[in-house]
């Protein structure tokens, strides 16, 4: 149940977990950058308390953050301090147990971090215990960036025309950064019914999450191929899509938009080709704080749904999950 905000306006929130995305990155990088959860609280004036099994690494974030409610057992912190929202950004593994945690403390909002869990089941089973009374948002942190939020309603809008195909390039693992591009293909144009694995790539990435060129289809009609590249010379995510009214590039790990439409050719009669019409920027920078934002105004009955819900992490996971189980030979479940 969401609190009556005419009571509570600021919440407590709790961040379980101080590796990278927990608070390390925030800790080293650019001031004006929001890269962590920790970092999304502390600019909201809402973090409360801090957990994480290393306690070198908990007594630093907590110094950086000047948070003295530290907690290497984050079930001493869930029971001390109960908060009124989690941020979850530990390992994958450790995810279902932590939401019932959660849950059991009093907390009925959780900011969730990608992917969601290991497995299909594990990712049902929280969405069961979470129910209709809990709010989880999911940090893919481009789902709350308001340019690429008018690029989605455009492509809903129909403003590219039918989509001829979609190619994308990634690296470092289908998983853990593939979900990132899954999810848009999956915002933006629907459910992937298939998948079909090329090649795994000969990176350093482990078996269980692999490093895959795939061709993925929606509604049996519209090809989208996601090209491998190896992380370890250079990060890479790209899209390119390719609709009969016009093109749309993402470039510069997604930050950067352009936007051709098919004009008439001004040299060559009867033929028409593509003109740029925008060139806009994604701040990536500022996703997680976004993010929080989002999750904040849900909590407070602004808005009734966060931007990128449990039920989009689901289908991405299930996707992924698809092309791994493809890629070692089993029978996926999009199968």
């Amino acid at each position: 149940m969401i609190p009556d905000t005419k009571v509570v306006k600021t919440p407590k929130v709790a961040v379980i977990g101080c590796g990278n995305i927990g608070s390390r990155w925030d800790e080293t990088a650019r001031q004006d950058a929001v890269l962590t959860h920790a970092g999304a609280w502390h600019r909201l004036q809402a973090l409360t308390a801090l957990a994480d099994m290393d306690p070198e690494r908990l007594a630093t974030a907590g110094r950086f953050w000047g948070v003295t409610a530290l907690y290497a057992d984050y079930r001493a912190l869930l029971a001390e301090v109960r908060p009124d929202i989690v941020s979850i950004a530990t390992p994958t593994g450790l995810r279902l147990p932590l939401v019932e945690a959660a849950l059991a403390s009093g907390a009925r909002a959780i900011l969730l971090e990608k992917p969601i869990a290991l497995t299909l089941d594990e990712a049902l089973a929280i969405k069961a215990v979470c129910g209709t009374e809990v709010v989880v948002a999911v940090n893919y942190l481009r789902r709350y960036d308001p340019t690429l939020q008018a690029l989605a309603a455009q492509i809903h809008a129909g403003r590219l025309g039918t989509i001829q195909h979609v190619v994308g390039r990634y690296g470092k693992g289908i998983v853990e950064n593939g979900s990132h591009w899954i999810d848009l293909i999956q915002w933006w144009f629907g459910a992937v019914q298939r998948v079909r694995v090329l090649r795994r790539l000969p990176d350093d990435r482990p078996d269980h999450d692999p490093t895959l060129d795939a061709v993925l289809e929606i509604g049996g009609a519209v090809p989208i191929y996601l090209l491998a590249v190896d992380h370890r010379h250079y990060s890479l995510f790209e899209m390119d899509i390719v609709g009969t009214k016009g093109r749309v590039t993402l470039t510069k790990r997604g930050s950067r938009l352009q936007h051709w439409e098919a004009e008439p050719d001004a040299l060559f009669p009867g033929y028409r080709v593509l003109q740029l019409e925008g060139d806009l920027h994604a701040d990536l920078g500022l996703g997680l704080l976004r993010a929080a934002k989002d999750l904040l105004a849900v909590w407070r009955g602004e808005q009734i749904k966060p931007s990128c819900t449990l039920e989009d992490g689901i289908a991405a996971l299930r996707t992924v999950l698809a092309l791994r189980e493809t890629a070692q030979g089993e029978k996926s479940e999009l199968s």
